[in-house]
């Protein structure tokens, strides 16, 4: 079975995939990265457990998310007789400060879904799979389930807030660190020129730390620093997340 996340950024792409590795066993093979669904520009990997395969997909920012999501509809249309291409399970993850611009990014993914004659059993909604068929470019049909996730942006649920506190309380020089960053971004731009948003601020402040903690992007080390955090407890903060364990 094939399923994919779609998400904004490389900060959700990269994170995305470590909590998946530590709270749901998928394991990273780089073998199995051949013909990967990616976006122009943008980064995807492949996961792998037992015979399925997640594909975890960076888009370039919330306003391609739905072009995201026609490009895996589009693999879908196009699918081979036997359909071991493709996606059974489709997830969304993104996050909105407001009602309204909920509702715009929920317009935004069922005017995707009807671009591709997508029908879904029930209306489409935060937070719940819902069944969907549509048909392929061989006029035949095939079934996925679909998982709209948006986040309710707090500050405290924010996967970087949670890795700089699982990195901070493991040692006290560098929860030092991580707390003069945090006061340094809160600080800094006082009449919110550049960081307008809860999200830009929490953001500001994980890649101040990394900055600092790894300022010549050494690959290696930040690696280390991601897989030593306890990512299975991420879900007892996040709790919608438990629903990725249906993939």
């Amino acid at each position: 079975m094939n399923n994919v996340i779609i998400c904004e950024g490389s900060t959700d792409y990269v994170l995305l995939q470590y909590y998946m590795r530590k709270a749901y066993q998928w394991l990273d093979d780089p073998s199995r990265q051949q013909g990967i669904l990616r976006m122009d520009r943008q980064k995807s990997r492949n996961l792998v457990k037992d015979s399925d395969v997640l594909t975890i997909m960076s888009t370039g920012g919330c306003s391609r998310l739905s072009s995201g999501l026609k490009e895996v509809l589009d693999r879908n249309y196009l699918s081979i007789p036997g359909f071991s291409t493709v996606y059974s399970k489709i997830v969304i993850i993104t996050d909105r400060d407001e009602a309204e611009t909920e509702l715009n990014f929920i317009q935004q993914m069922k005017d995707a879904l009807n671009e591709y004659s997508v029908i879904c059993d029930n209306e489409l909604e935060n937070d719940r799979w819902i069944k969907c068929k549509m048909p392929t470019e061989i006029k035949e049909e095939v079934e996925f389930a679909f998982l709209l996730f948006i986040i309710p942006f707090e500050q405290n649920g924010a996967m970087e807030t949670f890795l700089l506190d699982a990195v901070g309380e493991n040692d006290p020089y560098d929860k030092h660190v991580i707390d003069k960053c945090i006061a340094f971004v809160e600080d800094i731009d006082p009449q919110k020129r550049y960081l307008s948003s809860r999200r830009h601020i929490t953001k500001a402040k994980f890649d101040t730390h990394f900055s600092i903690r790894t300022p010549v992007e050494q690959f290696a080390e930040r690696q280390n620093i991601l897989k030593n955090v306890d990512w299975e407890n991420y879900t007892k903060i996040q709790t919608a997340f438990h629903k990725l364990g249906d993939l």
